[in-house]
């Protein structure tokens, strides 16, 4: 591995090539930096910012409290997981002298920087900062006549579960799929709302009585989830007793029990949640499994939820060695909520007994908005990052605002500065 610790006093930096490999596979920092983890120190556990990675990757500072080489591993495994080339990742830590900004003075703490060094931070900055999570002060939730957090165990049945127009298509493409044998990929930003869909078909199985036995493999690491425990799954779920030693006897009992239990009436549907984690083997047995059948009648139907990764996987440019499963799968990626935004607040706020604009004047949601939508670089595209997690987060922290400086409502001015 390249040793590229840096002497702090030095002055002069070029950035590092893992920066030219962000822009050309259009990985942005915020999706890297939710999987790398500081290992050490008071931060062990949390992800890095994206601030540490703007660091790292223009003057080639690294923190203190986790070793380098571990923040060099997850990074170097993430980039090979998105679809980079290995040889191409071992070029990461190369300096780039060739970068538009190269030999770029490090900035000093205090001081203002130059137009150069301004040049090399904006030019990252196409995409927003995105708020950490907060939580709401017992100061706000009296300002506000709060009794119940609007954002915590907010979903306690169907009616607390907010559909706009796409997520009630994408609901409804669940259950057929799970009623009928589809092959069916949910995919979404982390909380964008798929645990919810998942929970809401769960939910909605058994409210309507509807004959569909759900399988859930529970490996907690996906990883190392195999055809083998989904096998295990399957016979656990249906028939339980001793399992079968070997995958051949193993594969034969799980087309009998599919057969028995679908000539009484049932169907089945394997749900796998962080299918993101997928090993591109696992994916491919998965048509194996799909693809067992009574004559006409499909005896399993697929349903896979994942994070933006699991787009990645199912793109046959970037594996084409798993083409088979992912010509079969259909595809369904969660928008954010961009228009219904305040449709969904007003749901959130309903439930505990308050209203909307009693808390939020009407311009603090365009603030909402572009607080969280940016442009991409070097293209007419607009990105939004109004998923519900996130817009929880920017709420949480400006309502927390409002209540330290007695304002009676959220602001425009105050969502701007959180």
């Amino acid at each position: 591995m390249a040793t590229i610790a840096r002497a702090i006093n030095e002055d002069v930096v070029h950035p590092l090539k893992l920066k030219v490999l962000l822009r050309k596979y259009r990985i942005s920092r915020n999706e890297l930096g939710q999987h790398v983890l500081y290992t050490a120190g008071r931060a062990a556990g949390r992800p890095i910012s994206r601030s540490m990675l703007s660091d790292i990757v223009n003057w080639n500072q690294w923190p203190i409290q986790t070793p380098q080489d571990q923040l060099i591993g997850q990074i170097e495994a993430y980039l090979v997981d998105a679809g980079v080339p290995l040889t191409e990742v071992k070029t990461a830590w190369d300096e780039d002298p060739q970068a538009e900004f190269a030999s770029i003075r490090k900035p000093i703490k205090g001081a203002p920087l130059n137009a150069n060094q301004v040049s090399a931070l904006t030019e990252d900055s196409d995409e927003p900062e995105i708020p950490e999570n907060e939580m709401l002060t017992e100061q706000a939730r009296q300002h506000f006549k709060l009794f119940k957090h609007p954002f915590i165990d907010d979903v306690q049945g169907p009616e607390d579960v907010y559909l706009s127009a796409e997520q009630r298509y994408i609901r409804e493409s669940m259950y057929q799929a799970a009623k009928h044998g589809g092959f069916l990929a949910i995919v979404g930003e982390s909380g964008s709302g798929k645990t919810t869909l998942r929970r809401d078909l769960l939910d909605r199985i058994r409210r309507t009585g509807e004959a569909i036995r759900a399988i859930q493999p529970q490996a907690f690491d996906k990883t190392r989830l195999t055809a083998a425990h989904i096998c295990d799954a399957i016979i656990e779920d249906l028939a339980g007793g001793t399992l079968p030693s070997s995958l051949e006897l193993k594969a034969r009992l799980v087309k009998r029990l599919l057969t028995d239990s679908g000539r009484a009436g049932n169907a089945h549907v394997l749900i796998i949640e962080e299918a993101h984690d997928l090993h591109i083997s696992t994916l491919k047995y998965l048509k194996r499994f799909w693809e067992l059948e009574d004559g006409f009648k499909k005896l399993l139907a697929i349903i896979l939820v994942g994070q933006s990764e699991l787009g990645l996987r199912l793109d046959e440019r970037r594996n084409p060695q798993a083409r088979e499963v992912i010509r079969r799968c259909e595809v369904a990626v969660l928008q954010p909520l961009n228009g219904d935004l305040e449709d969904y607040l007003a749901l959130k706020f309903k439930r505990v007994g308050a209203e909307l604009d009693r808390v939020f004047d009407k311009a603090a949601f365009d603030a909402i908005r572009e607080r969280l939508t940016f442009r991409l670089r070097n293209n007419s595209a607009v990105q939004s990052q109004l998923y519900p997690l996130i817009v929880h987060n920017v709420c949480i922290k400006a309502m927390n605002q409002a209540a330290e400086l007695s304002e009676p409502r959220v602001t425009a001015e105050l969502v701007k500065g959180v």
